[in-house]
């Protein structure tokens, strides 16, 4: 009798040496998409091909000569193991969307520096970024990029670690971060594109200015590789389980700090704290820590005490459906925690002090942005109303801060303009003031005539 082990990878021959398709094999290609036109994707059909037992990859399992199937893993964790080698695709991916984000804010960024629009009467036209709304809309992104750049340094470095030592924890953490960084990145690139693209106008809808071409061909990273919806769940899953794991005495399959100190950091907020308004308070490292943490463990909190209320009324997997909404705020808010903590780690560690200086007002930015956006921290009393306007000021004042250093911020990411290849935000059209040249010669017309 056949017993079925489940999905398992073998190489199998497409065509002959002739290049003619094997018997048994069917190829379709999947037509034009929304972009990466470059990229051949098909379809295969498989009728009754057989391969020789030497084809089957059989790192996970293996068949002998007598036909006996075997595998070091019970089914469930060789599935598991068998999908974990998609980590490396995720790595590459969350790479990729920072690379894109990185290219549509220095575009975005160098335009509205060098546009001018209004200004007051009898004085000159101001910068369209000196306008409060537009530096509101593009500085955050700024923030979020560099959030981004270094947290990507430390998913590498443990990817890095993991394949060197196959440690399970460390595969553990790795499996989840990128899971969910490929899903937060990827998701908060595609929206920042439409941001960039409307901060420039019409210019910005040109399409030699780019931001079509990266909309097109970044939207399917939201999808492939696993959809970031997807992707969520796998972290929510993996969070309740270290929650549950640490509440019942067994060792916590990751290492995430708040789970560890949820004891403290779940505490009901200290009144004083909650309506301290002051910079320095706002602006320290611990507060802004320690507020994403609260947050997080609030929701894994809450999350599993729903969780276990409904499973007894509705089982399960429909307790997870009602629940959805809630898991995916917990994904959400666990990476964006893990983000800050690196982002802080790199500021430290700059040795320069110019340079800390604006690193740590962007990466104070990427946080109170999330304290102030997120209403959990006015209903659970962590942030008073007072407490809220004085971050939004103080936003305002972090975004003006930065107007300053903004060019120089997105020049260090060093894009060649043979890369960047937008007329509007080339480094070369802005060190000569030409970018209207660049562009306007860039679609045809003869300058100097």
């Amino acid at each position: 009798m056949l017993v079925d082990h489940g999905v398992h990878a073998l190489v199998a021959p497409l065509r002959s040496s002739k290049g003619e398709i094997c018997p048994g094999v069917e190829i379709r290609d999947c037509g034009y998409k929304v972009g990466l036109q470059g990229v051949d994707n098909g379809s295969i059909r498989f009728a009754g091909l057989r391969v020789p037992r030497d084809n089957l990859l059989d790192r996970f399992a293996s068949v002998d000569r007598s036909g006996n199937y075997s595998s070091p893993f019970s089914p469930g964790r060789r599935f598991g193991a068998t999908l974990g080698e998609l980590t490396g695709g995720r790595v590459g991916l969350t790479s990729s969307s920072i690379g894109v984000l990185k290219g549509a804010v220095t575009v975005a960024l160098r335009y509205n520096a060098q546009r001018q629009q209004f200004g007051p009467p009898e004085a000159p036209e101001i910068s369209v970024l000196d306008y409060q709304s537009q530096r509101q809309k593009l500085l955050p992104l700024l923030a979020t990029c560099y959030a981004l750049h270094f947290t990507r340094g430390v998913l590498v470095a443990k990817y890095e670690e993991a394949k060197v030592t196959k440690d399970d924890k460390i595969v553990a953490d790795v499996h989840a971060m990128s899971a969910g960084l490929k899903a937060y990145t990827t998701g908060y690139t595609a929206n920042a594109l439409s941001v960039c693209r409307e901060s420039c106008g019409g210019h910005g809808y040109a399409a030699i200015n780019r931001f079509g071409s990266w909309r097109s061909d970044h939207d399917i990273f939201q999808t492939f590789e696993g959809d970031n919806t997807v992707l969520y769940q796998q972290v929510a899953a993996m969070l309740l389980k270290g929650y549950k794991d640490k509440f019942s005495g067994a060792p916590l399959q990751a290492t995430y700090t708040y789970l560890r100190q949820w004891a403290s950091d779940a505490l009901p907020p200290n009144p004083l704290v909650s309506h301290d308004t002051t910079t320095r308070h706002l602006r320290d490292s611990s507060f802004l820590i320690r507020s994403l943490r609260y947050r997080t463990a609030r929701l894994l909190h809450t999350a599993a005490a729903r969780l276990r209320k409904h499973s007894r009324k509705m089982g399960a997997f429909h307790a997870w459906n009602r629940c959805l909404p809630h898991l995916l705020l917990l994904a959400r808010a666990h990476i964006e925690s893990l983000i800050l903590d690196a982002n802080l780690k790199a500021v430290s560690a700059c040795p320069d002090p110019e340079c800390r200086k604006s690193l740590k007002a962007l990466a104070d930015l990427f946080a109170l942005q999330r304290i102030h956006d997120d209403i959990l921290f006015a209903h659970a009393d962590y942030v008073a109303p007072d407490k809220a306007k004085a971050i939004q000021r103080l936003i305002e004042q972090l975004c003006s801060e930065l107007r300053g250093v903004a060019l120089p911020l997105v020049d260090a990411f060093a894009i060649p303009d043979h890369i960047l290849r937008a007329p509007i935000g080339l480094s070369a059209s802005q060190q000569h003031g030409q970018q209207y040249n660049e562009y306007l010669a860039a679609v045809g017309w003869e300058l100097g005539a």
